[in-house]
């Protein structure tokens, strides 16, 4: 019987110095039979300096690969105005080491601002062997060869691998895994959106299953409100529309 473990973060940091914050989201790796299953929502919330969220917006990234270790993150969408995305896009490198490895230089970069809001997921073949670490910037990494690791704690995923009694396969593991996430999103609005699914082969590429990760070349978090007014990306309000504009005018005036 494989081994599962859960690693339960927080959700939101602060994104720029007006106050505003932009982050939530659910991850997820599961080791398999036949590889790897990294998947994600894509909902990124809006909140006020006293945490309060007043929109959101779907289809943002929380996946990185190149070609060795995947990176999930949770909990950061942007570094000081910077969408993480981005930061990524610039610093390649960091996709670079190895998956018991990648996180901390990850960390490195954080500001310390966002120390206690954030969760990271690795997912990759360490001497061959399929394994998962997590960590937060305050906690100690921890890694595995079995079993997986969530953002978010989902008695239904943990049910579905109990019932199975053996190691999914990733066909098992994406739909799993993407049923837990959609759940998840119907009782908070912070997740929701399209959900990503990557699946990590030992000697192969990473494959995308669904909705691959990306960012449309924005840099920060401005651009992502400056295509929504201009009507080519929706941010959701979650009161009134006036509500939600005097919000985005505030964090990025036009």
């Amino acid at each position: 019987m494989p081994r599962f473990l859960i690693s339960i973060a927080l959700l939101f940091i602060a994104g720029q110095e007006t106050g505003y914050r932009f982050g939530g989201t659910f991850i997820g790796a599961i080791i398999c039979e036949d590889g790897i299953i990294v998947a994600s929502d894509s909902r990124t919330t809006f909140m006020d300096g006293s945490g309060r969220a007043f929109g959101y917006v779907d289809g943002m990234p929380k996946i990185y690969v190149q070609g060795g270790p995947a990176v999930a993150m949770s909990g950061l969408t942007s570094m000081e105005g910077e969408l993480f995305s981005s930061f990524v896009r610039r610093n390649g490198y960091l996709l670079e080491r190895p998956v018991d490895e990648i996180l901390f230089g990850f960390l490195v970069w954080l500001p310390l601002a966002n120390s206690n809001g954030v969760a990271m997921i690795s997912a990759g073949f360490a001497d061959g062997t399929p394994t998962i670490c997590a960590k937060s910037p305050i906690l100690p990494q921890s890694c595995t060869s079995s079993g997986y690791f969530t953002s978010k704690n989902s008695p239904t995923l943990r049910e579905t691998f109990t019932k199975l009694g053996r190691i999914p396969k990733t066909n098992e593991a994406a739909a799993a895994l993407k049923a837990a996430i959609e759940e998840y999103s119907r009782t908070d609005p912070t997740v929701g959106g399209p959900v990503s699914i990557l699946k990590l082969t030992k000697g192969a590429p990473a494959q995308w299953l669904a909705n691959p990760a990306t960012d449309n070349g924005w840099t920060r978090v401005c651009d992502v409100v400056g295509e929504h007014r201009r009507g080519r990306v929706r941010i959701v309000p979650l009161g009134t529309q006036q509500e939600l504009d005097l919000h985005l005018n505030a964090a990025c005036p036009k």
